[in-house]
């Protein structure tokens, strides 16, 4: 089996895997880099993100394709109509992957490191990933990260991702 974990900045992707998915080859999507065109550079890089899942087995992608939908029309001003063709085509490659979006009721538990796009624009953007994640016709559920007005606990985050895994086994 094979997840994707996808969320908006500082929401504790990394943490999450570290802690709940430990063992599995961990690879993370970045963006495109200054030097490069971003389009060409990031179709490139979810050709070889939609077939490593399709194609391989115990892997976990820190940052997934919401990610492009939801970041290259509002910070690289792009069209990311490309990654939605390419869900389409390999979705029946993609039975083996739990596409995992991390979310808050409370964005003032998040700090801001400097690195975010627009770390004053994350409630918009999460709603633009929770809309976006809903669209998709993949394997894929919801964890809030947040207990009350602070980050919920290891425990209580891996019982909720044990609970969402149930639920979805049982559909």
């Amino acid at each position: 089996m094979n997840f994707v974990i996808t969320g908006i900045d500082r929401i504790g992707k990394n943490t999450f895997i570290r802690r709940i998915l430990k063992g599995y080859k961990e690879i993370h999507l970045d963006k495109p880099p200054k030097d490069a065109d971003p389009l060409t550079w990031s179709k490139s890089q979810y050709l070889d993100y939609f077939m490593t899942l399709a194609y391989q087995d115990h892997v976990v992608f820190n940052r997934g394709h919401w990610d492009e939908l939801v970041y290259a029309p509002r910070y690289r001003d792009y069209s990311p109509n490309y990654v939605r063709i390419m869900e389409d085509e390999y979705r029946d490659n993609l039975k083996n992957t739990c596409f995992i979006l991390l979310y808050t009721t409370d964005f003032n538990i998040m700090k801001d490191d400097g690195k975010s796009h627009d770390f004053s624009r994350r409630q918009e953007e999460q709603e633009d990933f929770i809309k976006k994640f809903e669209e998709s016709k993949l394997n894929k559920m919801m964890i809030q990260v947040n207990e009350g007005n602070h980050y919920a606990g290891q425990n209580i985050v891996r019982q909720r991702f044990i609970d969402s895994l149930i639920k979805a086994m049982e559909k």
